[in-house]
């Protein structure tokens, strides 16, 4: 019996945390893939992962976030 409750439970959490959709980003610095930024996964919003793309230009360096 309390192998079906554990295997219950561990099916739950799995459905829940695949239910929400995430995204993942990368960093880029002028065009290159930034090395020493680790991917993260961001929840999505309701506008979709695009939403979270950003790009700045600093001292003539630019800096994008493109997510997917």
């Amino acid at each position: 019996m309390k192998k079906v409750v554990i295997l219950l439970i561990a099916a739950i959490a799995l459905l829940s945390f695949s239910c929400n959709k995430y995204c993942q980003c990368k960093h880029y610095i002028d065009g290159k893939l930034d090395p020493d930024y680790k991917g993260e996964f961001i929840k999505e919003s309701s506008e979709g992962c695009d939403s979270n793309n950003d790009l700045k230009e600093i001292e003539g360096i630019t800096y994008e976030l493109k997510c997917k």
